[in-house]
């Protein structure tokens, strides 16, 4: 029976107009969700004594693309449509560090980020000093029963200012801007 759903769930996705995905997508991507996921976030670094985060439109439209590009594949992955910088930097994203979390199969953006907070790595990223804003979409796809959610929250510190040092070196442990690591 559970494999008769899931090809049901799979047919009704392949026959989905190719523009489905995105459009949920950008419904999913909606400005209100990342200011109140902004909040939350920045209640949540208040009480370890960091500042706040708002949302930002390029990072949101970076997390969208992320978010899109793992339910389009059906999995979760950090590199499902690109490895972290070179989606940043497509997207047009300027910043000197920045983090990436991502999450599957919750069913509210306030579920992605209790989990996100319970999972050190994660915490970690909410917790990043130098952040400022964020971009949080979800986008539904293929899961291992039924359609689910996937999440992305991108955190950004603030953009370059003219004076700073250009990008190229290691910005953060495990981050690296530009093409590839040095």
């Amino acid at each position: 029976m559970r494999s008769l759903a899931t090809f049901v769930v799979l047919a009704a996705l392949a026959a989905s107009p190719p523009g489905a995905f995105a459009a949920q997508a950008r419904k999913n991507a909606a400005p209100s969700e990342s200011a109140a996921m902004a909040a939350w976030i920045s209640a949540f670094r208040k009480a370890e004594g960091l500042g706040p985060v708002t949302a930002d439109p390029t990072l949101v439209r970076a997390a969208a693309a992320q978010a899109l590009g793992m339910a389009r594949a059906g999995q979760m992955s950090h590199e499902i449509a690109g490895s972290f910088p070179s989606r940043l930097k497509a997207a047009g994203v300027q910043a000197y560090a920045a983090s990436e979390n991502v999450a599957m199969g919750q069913t509210s953006p306030a579920e992605a980020f209790e989990g996100w907070k319970a999972s050190s790595g994660h915490r970690k990223n909410l917790l990043m000093s130098g952040a400022t804003r964020i971009g949080f979409a979800h986008a539904p796809g293929p899961g291992p029963r039924g359609t689910v959610q996937y999440w992305a929250l991108v955190l950004a510190g603030p953009e370059p200012r003219a004076d700073q040092p250009p990008p190229g070196a290691a910005v953060m442990p495990g981050f690296w801007w530009g093409s590839g690591r040095p």
